[in-house]
């Protein structure tokens, strides 16, 4: 189950473009407060992870700066490289392609009978939430949220 604050439009869009592609970390506070109201205590918060390339490229994981001084668990897991990123995809193309999630080991005991809000910026098809989700489960997580800024 995933709940989505606002619409993905073109404001929405031109300001993820800027926020994400150009850079502007600025734009993190804009929906701060917004994503905090949305954040109920009793579930562990884990954004959505970047590959370490995106974290290199762009300098920070979007996510984890929308969520400002919100608590969460930094770097539960990992996500692998891509050859392509999600925004560069068709509707068909992301529903199929298999984003591979690992356990960071170092926090794995952390996951054990939780019930988990994932954080991510944008719902499009639902797959990375899906993923993230099925891997967390897995690792034995009671119960996996998503929260995302827009759909």
């Amino acid at each position: 189950m995933n709940e989505s604050i606002f619409q993905y439009n073109d404001a929405m869009k031109n300001f993820m473009h800027r926020y994400k592609f150009v850079g502007d970390y600025q734009l993190r506070m804009v929906f701060q407060k917004e994503i905090r109201k949305k954040i109920r205590k009793d579930l562990l918060v884990v954004p959505i992870p970047v590959s370490a390339e995106t974290q290199v490229n762009r300098g920070f994981n979007q996510v984890i700066g929308l969520l400002g001084n919100t608590e969460y668990v930094d770097a539960l897991m990992v996500k692998e490289k891509r050859k392509v990123r999600q925004s560069e995809l068709n509707r068909q193309q992301r529903i199929h392609n298999k984003q591979v999630f690992t356990i960071n080991p170092k926090h794995a005991s952390q996951i054990i009978d939780q019930r988990i809000l994932l954080v991510d910026d944008i719902y499009t098809t639902g797959t990375t939430i899906r993923h993230a989700a099925e891997v967390l489960r897995n690792n034995g997580a009671k119960q996996v949220l998503g929260l995302t800024l827009c759909r």
